[in-house]
């Protein structure tokens, strides 16, 4: 992670998994960078979680004004995402201002709830700078990414069941997924599944380049 956001531009918006939530790649986004990051907290960082918990734990009418909600209605399910927002300091993580929690109530049309999921994060901007809709919008953003392309590789192509594991075979498959999925976007398809189906001729693989 270290060389390929030194290899980048500085003062941007960086939203990464909690994989990268260490405290070196913290200080290197809000020191030499000039940047800002948005982390998600997970149990390979416990006490960082176990603080933002703690900050974001109550009802929302404690939290009046850090809050923000929005509900998507489509595709035969409703959704409802609410986001809390609590300040911290950099006591709790490196160039830390605020700390979120993430809700996702998800449901039929009838709109009654059929699964939850709660996730935790840490941003590097002020409330003043980001307030929670803002901190909304970028996770929102960064769920684009997730869904777009690391969703689609591991349930559509079964990435993470892959018994490819030999030298650089694991890198060619992942090389050979993405051309597939870009390949699909580039036909102007957003069904992955249904597109694969389709697809599974060369002539009409080919077709979609103007080969």
């Amino acid at each position: 992670m270290q060389p390929l956001l030194s290899g980048l531009p500085a003062g941007v918006v960086w939203t990464l998994d909690a994989l990268h939530t260490s405290k070196k790649t913290a200080r290197l986004i809000t020191g030499p960078l000039r940047g800002h990051y948005i982390l998600f907290l997970k149990a390979n960082q416990p006490l960082a979680l176990q603080a933002a918990q703690a900050l974001l734990s109550g009802t929302d009418t404690e939290f009046a004004g850090g809050v923000h909600t929005d509900l998507d209605r489509g595709h035969g399910r409703t959704e409802r995402r609410s986001i809390r927002v609590a300040d911290c300091d950099d006591t709790l993580f490196p160039g830390a201002r605020q700390v979120f929690r993430l809700r996702r109530d998800t449901g039929g049309l009838d709109g009654q709830r059929t699964s939850k999921q709660i996730v935790y994060g840490i941003a590097s901007m002020s409330a003043d700078l980001a307030p929670a809709a803002h901190l909304h919008h970028y996770n929102r953003r960064h769920w684009t990414v997730e869904n777009r392309l690391h969703y689609v590789r591991d349930v559509s192509f079964r990435e993470d069941i892959s018994q490819v594991r030999t030298g650089n075979a694991p890198r060619a498959a992942a090389t050979f997924r993405n051309l597939s999925v870009n390949t699909i976007r580039y036909a102007g398809r957003a069904n992955i599944a249904y597109a694969r189906r389709d697809l599974r001729s060369h002539a009409d693989v080919f077709a979609v380049y103007g080969i």
